[in-house]
């Protein structure tokens, strides 16, 4: 235990129109504005000497690689260790395009991704020169009725909230971190602006309603819709919409912090770990070659007549890029079977962070919750952060795995990191590496 410092700050990302949005294969135009500034907020506890930064940005997702990057450039110039840092992804489907993907999702605008890493290697950097006297507590309540599971309805979602306050001694707010698990996209992909969604909206309501840096952390979530899609249909959600889900969930983190007792006195640790986790194995060959006549076909099709099917010509443009990429790899006998990845886990005295690189289906995060709590202690507090450090694609369920479907069979041709989906077996593997790395904290 050691004397707690923290700092904390926000930046715009400065996404400008013209630049490809990401998320929606069904969306075919570049952004035409932005409604609300994406932005990246940061938060650096010190105890001891010992730091931690959490990073949480109003984009879909990361390379993996892109994160390495940005954590070797910080321990050469401040000397933060590479497990200190945790960059996350809110996962709105309203941010510019920041990762590779196939299709039109992956039109990146790499100048401004490079000036991304910029920004957030100045930011971090600026928060060291910044710290001071803190204190912290965490509280957690329930918020139903935000999510749903789309996957199949009769399984349910973690429907938790995870509250951390980081104050000054004065109890005046230098940042508050939210942990919460639904998909962000209650604006549809005929939104054309750019928007952080509701964790955008949750984050602004904390910086209102505390005077200090609201940070959303994602959680499971890959099998979570917001209910605006029951209410309203899909893709039909409002801003309107996106701020009353943000009021609700900033007001119930404000809530349930009030009372708790603070600490000035803080453990901080933090970890890296690795998994390797079986992938499906590809279909036939011949399969692939039928499916590369099938996109050829569609394609030349939606192209075509007075009337062209944009969305349409554009979906099969990205599926006969996968079938491609796929056969090329057969071909040549380099079709992978397995992914090793990237665990995090954090410590701030009992509250345990674990995040995975993946949209992590409830049950996989309910799972490593529960196991935590079972060696840590029932009164364990967990985060559970997805889109974490990278983004590889889906992790399904075994459940869903059985079920099919498309996080669970066909999202992977989305995402140039994969060419088939995460495998059976991966939900238990990870449920228990990272159960490991965050209890041997």
């Amino acid at each position: 235990m050691g004397e707690l410092k923290a700092a904390a700050s926000a930046i715009d990302l400065n996404a400008r129109p013209g630049q490809w949005m990401t998320g929606y294969g069904g969306r075919v135009d570049p952004a035409i504005g932005t409604h609300d500034p994406l932005t990246a907020r940061a938060v650096m506890l010190d105890s001891g000497g010992t730091r931690l930064v959490v990073v949480a940005c109003d984009l879909l997702g990361f390379e993996p690689a892109f994160v390495k990057r940005l954590r070797r450039q910080l321990k050469r110039k401040v000397g933060l260790p590479e497990s200190a840092l945790l960059v996350a992804c809110t996962h709105t489907h309203s941010g510019a395009a920041s990762m590779p993907m196939r299709g039109q999702m992956g039109n990146l605008d790499n100048d401004w991704l490079q000036m991304v890493q910029r920004r957030l290697f100045n930011l971090v950097c600026s928060l060291s020169e910044r710290l001071e006297p803190a204190q912290l507590a965490w509280g957690s309540t329930t918020v139903p009725g935000v999510g749903f599971n789309r996957q199949d309805r009769s399984h349910g979602v973690d429907a938790e909230l995870v509250a951390l306050t980081v104050e000054r001694r004065d109890g005046s707010s230098i940042a508050t971190l939210v942990n919460y698990a639904t998909h962000a996209v209650v604006l549809g992909p005929q939104n054309l602006l750019f928007s952080g969604d509701f964790p955008g909206a949750v984050a602004r309501r904390i910086d209102d309603l505390t005077g200090g840096v609201g940070l959303y952390l994602q959680g499971a979530c890959g099998d979570v819709d917001p209910v605006t899609q029951l209410e309203k249909g899909w893709g039909r959600g409002t801003f309107d919409d996106c701020e009353e889900i943000g009021k609700r969930l900033a007001e119930a983190a404000v809530s349930c912090l009030a009372g708790r007792s603070r600490t000035a006195s803080a453990f901080v640790n933090s970890a890296l770990g690795m998994a390797t986790i079986p992938l499906d194995e590809p279909p036939p060959l011949a399969e692939i070659d039928r499916l590369i006549r099938q996109f050829k076909s569609e394609q030349v099709e939606a192209s075509v007549g007075s009337e062209p099917d944009r969305i349409k010509a554009q979906t099969a443009g990205a599926m006969l890029q996968w079938a491609r990429s796929l056969r090329a790899r057969m071909v040549r006998g380099t079709v992978p079977r397995e992914l090793s990845i990237e665990i995090y886990a954090a410590r701030i005295n009992d509250l345990r962070i674990v995040g995975l690189p993946f949209e992590t289906y409830t049950d996989i995060g309910l799972g490593i919750k529960c196991e935590v709590r079972s060696k840590c202690g029932p009164e364990t507090p967990v985060m559970f952060v997805g889109y974490a450090n990278g983004l590889y694609g889906y992790c399904p369920t075994t459940w869903a795995k059985e079920q099919g479907g498309y996080g669970a069979d066909v999202s992977c041709r989305w995402f140039s990191a994969l060419v088939t989906p995460i495998g059976r077996g991966a939900d238990g593997i990870l449920v228990r590496e990272a159960t490991a790395l965050a209890c041997g904290l």
